[in-house]
């Protein structure tokens, strides 16, 4: 039922309906099923996706259905029920932001981990100019760190460079080998796998703001009736960024087989990117009120948002 609820949600993405609880349901062997929603495959949905594969979510009592959908999409399909996390942080705050009732209630990533690629006869930043910028969806993420490298450069979008939506990272990248696009923000993992395929780094982005990647989001009514659920859910998820953390070797073959990159090419981005993954849950107030800045500016809002609206490290704390 819940899977053809999602696909009535889906094919005519619907707008915003009332909050509902969709309590999980059972499985054969007695589990919760629940479904999480991803923007895309990556490396900053590391945690959930070790914690599935090293059976931290079963342990719990938890079976996960993971799907992948567009940002915005998935924002209403978590507040219509139809899945019951978020990891695309970036559009569950801002849709939090203008009153969405849902919360972070995790944070795995504090810092993008993404870098700037862009084909090999763009020499320097200001080659941009003019060029095409492939991103995985409007006014997401990944459109906003763009705009960050492109005004860092000295430029201004849609004056100096076109924006347009490609995909995911790895359709992105696919994109930059046919031509179609000059340059992207991407995950770090296929930024090494593309910067050994001829393509150029032009900056990581991490490198210029302490803007939060990742984390797990609920609605509000559902951290009220199913908070052990969700505790369970974030006690996993913490299990599997501390097990990145303290086991490299295991977690760069894990990576490399789940974004089909070489060893080597996971080595270098697990190396560069592992300290951006939180230490215990929390992603700092500055961290929260820089997005919140960034929001607000964009929506054009001017009263302020306490961060009781947004996020609530309750469970973290408890767990901890």
């Amino acid at each position: 039922m819940r899977r053809n609820m999602l696909r009535v949600s889906l094919a005519i993405a619907v707008f915003l309906a009332p909050t509902q609880v969709m309590f999980a349901v059972p499985t054969a062997g007695g589990a919760e099923r629940i479904a999480i929603a991803t923007p895309s495959r990556g490396l900053f949905e590391f945690p959930v996706v070790v914690a599935m594969r090293k059976g931290f979510f079963k342990d719990e009592g938890i079976d996960v259905d993971k799907i992948q959908m567009q940002p915005a999409i998935a924002v209403k399909a978590l507040v219509s029920g139809d899945v019951d996390y978020l990891l695309a942080w970036g559009s569950a705050l801002r849709a939090a932001v203008t009153g969405v009732p849902i919360k972070a209630v995790l944070g795995m990533v504090s810092r993008p981990l993404h870098v700037l690629v862009a084909r090999p006869g763009i020499k320097t930043p200001k080659d941009l100019k003019g060029k095409i910028i492939g991103v995985d969806s409007v006014a997401g993420t990944v459109d906003y760190l763009s705009r960050v490298a492109v005004r860092h450069f000295g430029m201004e979008p849609e004056r100096d460079v076109k924006i347009i939506v490609t995909g995911e990272s790895s359709i992105r990248l696919a994109a930059l080998h046919a031509g179609s696009i000059d340059a992207t923000p991407i995950d770090i993992a296929f930024a090494v796998k593309a910067e050994d395929e001829g393509f150029k780094r032009i900056i990581y982005l991490g490198d210029l703001i302490e803007l939060p990647l990742s984390g797990i989001a609920v609605t509000d009514q559902k951290l009220r009736a199913q908070r052990e659920q969700v505790k369970k859910v974030v006690r996993a998820a913490l299990r599997g960024t501390r097990f990145m953390k303290q086991n490299r070797a295991e977690t760069v073959q894990m990576l490399a087989d789940y974004l089909r990159i070489m060893p080597a090419q996971s080595a270098k981005a697990y190396d560069a990117s592992i300290n951006s993954f939180t230490d215990d849950g929390i992603i700092s107030d500055k961290g929260v009120n820089l997005d919140v800045q960034l929001t607000k500016e964009r929506l054009k809002l001017t009263k302020d948002i306490p961060l009781s609206q947004l996020v609530d490290w309750s469970l973290v704390k408890e767990i901890k």
